[in-house]
């Protein structure tokens, strides 16, 4: 099939490391179909250009609500791609409500991402207020979230019995086989923006409190954002800054490398959609400590880490020692091969594959 991707987030020459989990799927779908994405780039007037970027073609397009020009030269473009295509397929929120004036009566499947569809307290008042508009979703043919809790809020908002899974596809490397640890040395790796969400100053503290009590835990945080500086100062004033290292943003590679030599992931988030990065540390065979509001419900467990409730450092760091006691906890392969299976790219082609056979079929009815 020729599939039309329309998503307001998407990766570019000059942000590489953008929202990876879309360009995840859109190499899914182009495995078995012939794909083209329209990147809607928010307040920006950009003209339109054409690449091709990571072997997909890529249409890009500004919209921004104070040029409206600019807005109509975008749902012209989306409807030029979307006359040629037998699904349109958006992905977060902001896609839907870009696309629908263009896609609107073809057979259309949106992928829900965005946290915010989730739990509108956790974005601003701006859009408590207006989190009304997540009514559009009533228009695409099917709308998937990629965790249950997801399709449970989905539900108020789609079409009756129209939302459908479809799973994050999890990337992973090598083999989960890992050294044996020293039980006194614990290394700790995080993944994921440096914003207060995240929880990065509750990790720095967590290191803090684990040394006072003589655990040698040290932390390795993969990613950037407004808090670094702010980091970096508690690390000091804590005197935990030789144990703590902020890499930035890290390729694939090297994240994969880092969560190789970890013994535990630890995301003190205050709420996630899926999140990417604790699915990852498990397929390279290191169990996971993070907050317990969001859709990593769906398979962090017992066996292979810790839900904590609060955003506590003492908490964090109980749970810590918990899961390296390794009481109960699956072994590294047992943690690998579960979410390999759930999440792998093979298993997230099939659920694309029928979801846009059950979408086109949909749409025939609907059109008689």
């Amino acid at each position: 099939m020729r599939i039309l991707v329309v998503t307001t987030w998407y990766p570019s020459p000059e942000d590489p490391g953008a929202t990876p989990f879309v360009p995840r799927h859109v190499a899914a779908i182009n495995r078995d179909h012939d794909v083209h994405v329209v990147h809607v780039r928010l307040m920006s007037g950009a003209a339109v250009t054409e690449e091709v970027f990571n072997g997909v073609r890529v249409t890009r397009v500004g919209f921004d609500p104070r040029k409206p020009l600019s807005m109509v030269r975008a749902v012209r473009e989306i409807r030029r791609w979307a006359n040629f295509s037998d699904v349109v397929h958006t992905m977060a929120f902001s896609s839907a409500l870009v696309a629908a004036p263009a896609v609107f009566g073809r057979p259309w499947v949106h992928t829900e991402h965005w946290n915010g569809v989730l739990y509108p307290d956790t974005v601003n008042r701006w859009w408590e207020r207006a989190a009304w508009l997540r009514h559009v979703l009533r228009l695409p043919t099917l709308v998937t979230g990629v965790s249950s809790l997801m399709n449970e809020t989905l539900t108020a908002f789609a079409r009756t019995g129209r939302v459908r899974a479809l799973g994050n596809v999890v990337d992973f490397g090598g083999s989960p086989e890992r050294a044996p640890r020293n039980p006194d040395e614990i290394e700790l790796v995080s993944v994921g923006s440096l914003i207060p969400r995240k929880g990065p100053l509750v990790a720095v503290e967590t290191v803090s409190w684990l040394r006072e009590r003589g655990v040698r835990a040290s932390l390795t945080w993969d990613g950037t954002g407004p808090l670094l500086q702010t980091c970096e100062e508690l690390a000091a004033s804590l005197g935990v800054a030789p144990f703590v290292t902020f890499n930035g943003f890290r390729e694939p590679a090297g994240v994969q490398q880092d969560l190789a030599r970890a013994d535990v992931f630890v995301l003190p988030t205050k709420s996630e959609t899926f999140c990417v990065a604790a699915a990852e540390a498990l397929a390279a065979g290191c169990p996971v400590v993070m907050g317990d509001r969001g859709g990593q419900r769906d398979f962090v467990t017992d066996s292979n880490g810790r839900l904590v409730h609060t955003r506590s450092a003492q908490d964090y760091a109980r749970a810590v020692m918990e899961v390296v006691d390794g009481e109960g906890m699956a072994s590294p392969q047992e943690l690998a091969r579960e979410i390999r299976a759930r999440y792998g790219v093979d298993a997230v082609v099939e659920q694309l594959n029928a979801l846009y056979e059950e979408a086109r079929s949909l749409a025939r009815v609907g059109a008689r």
